[in-house]
């Protein structure tokens, strides 16, 4: 078997060309040293200087849109094919972050956002029931929010955490709300269902 080799020399890259980060601006304007700050805490990173701001757009509602850069450093190992897979990013002085624990870090976030926003139309539905005595009759995701909003509903949730629609099948009797997952594929094992107020597939089924 041939030996996995780490590079010796870390690789500096210029990441994130695009970074998009929504971040509350309320009654002031956003400035850019705390948005070089904030990027940086979000990232993890020990100093806000590899972080460079290329512009600040106000938008709604207490938002702004930051288009910022980031300088870092990736670490790779060879692999037995002889090709070569980013395995770390410096965050510090001498500080290594595996990409796959972060990878792995956000999935989970993104599966357990998606469930909650799942439990949240099953919780509207369950109350539109309550009160006609039956549930909405559809077969998607977007008339359900339709029937729901406002009245059941505080915000519209029509996507999940990988910007899928969600799906929705019901009857007056009973329904089957999904998130087909990160892949976005059905029947590939990773969805996440709630059928008549009850989760049957996903975390912590």
């Amino acid at each position: 078997m041939k030996s996995v080799k780490f590079i010796s020399r870390a690789l500096p890259v210029t990441c994130l060309a695009l970074l998009l980060l929504w971040v509350a601006a309320y009654a002031r304007q956003l400035g850019t040293r705390e948005a070089r700050e904030q990027i940086a805490s979000a990232l993890g990173l020990e100093k806000s200087d590899r972080v460079r701001i290329k512009s600040i757009s106000p938008g709604f509602g207490g938002q702004a849109t930051v288009e910022a850069s980031v300088d870092a450093a990736f670490r790779f190992v060879q692999e037995k094919d002889g090709g070569w897979k980013a395995v770390d990013v410096r965050t510090g002085d001498r500080v290594w972050e595996s990409l796959e624990l972060m990878r792995a870090a956000v999935l989970k976030e993104k599966v357990l956002r998606t469930t909650a926003d799942l439990r949240t139309l099953a919780t509207a539905l369950e109350a539109f029931q309550r009160e006609r005595g039956f549930y909405v009759v559809a077969d998607t995701g977007r008339v359900l929010v339709d029937n729901l909003a406002p009245r059941y509903l505080g915000s519209v949730i029509r996507l999940d955490a990988w910007s899928h629609e969600f799906e929705y099948l019901g009857t007056a009797t009973g329904y089957r709300l999904e998130s087909r997952g990160p892949d976005g594929k059905r029947g590939s094992g990773d969805e996440i269902v709630i059928e008549n107020g009850q989760l049957v597939k996903g975390a912590g089924e």
